[in-house]
């Protein structure tokens, strides 16, 4: 699995940020609405030239201020960006087995799509391709359907509402 943790590489190494922003230019007349547009105009068009690079499993597609967390299956990575590795998950105060245990939480929570309805389709080179035996995948239905039973059973307390099971 590829990890892309808090931001890009080339956030670090001023000529490849150069590079990567080199047709993104402001100036001192420009209006709200003027960088806007320009900011909006060049972002389409570099996903649109992304379509003749070849695919890059490592690049992050969200920006690292985003406060979530990332599961590809067509790249197996989960990505993490630096806007999630503050409070409530993660602080340089709190201690050690809080932080593990919610970011821990976050990346146990993202992992698991890889073995989601869309996630199961892809192998582990993120190619989409049934690697399941016939075993196996009975096996993983079959507990999968146990704990949507189980979450079934369960009530909010204080109300007649069932947990959400799928």
């Amino acid at each position: 699995m590829i990890n892309n943790i808090g931001y890009p590489d080339f956030i670090n190494n001023y000529t490849a940020l150069d590079k990567h922003y080199e047709k993104l230019n402001f100036t001192s007349d420009d209006s709200y609405f003027d960088l806007l547009r320009k900011v909006l105009m060049w972002s389409q068009e570099k996903e649109f030239l992304r379509m003749k690079e070849p695919f890059d499993k490592r690049e992050f597609e969200v920006s690292p201020a985003v406060v979530n967390a990332f599961y590809s299956p067509e790249k197996n990575a989960l990505t993490f960006p630096a806007g999630i590795l503050k409070p409530p998950f993660f602080s340089g105060t709190y201690p050690k087995m809080v932080n593990y245990g919610a970011i821990g939480a976050v990346i146990g929570h993202e992992v698991t799509h890889g073995f989601d309805d869309q996630g199961s389709q892809y192998d582990k080179d993120g190619n989409l391709l049934n690697w399941w035996n016939v075993d196996s995948y009975n096996g993983f239905a079959k507990r999968k359907e146990c704990i949507i039973n189980q979450y079934s059973s369960y009530v909010v307390p204080n109300t007649d509402y069932k947990v959400k099971n799928k």
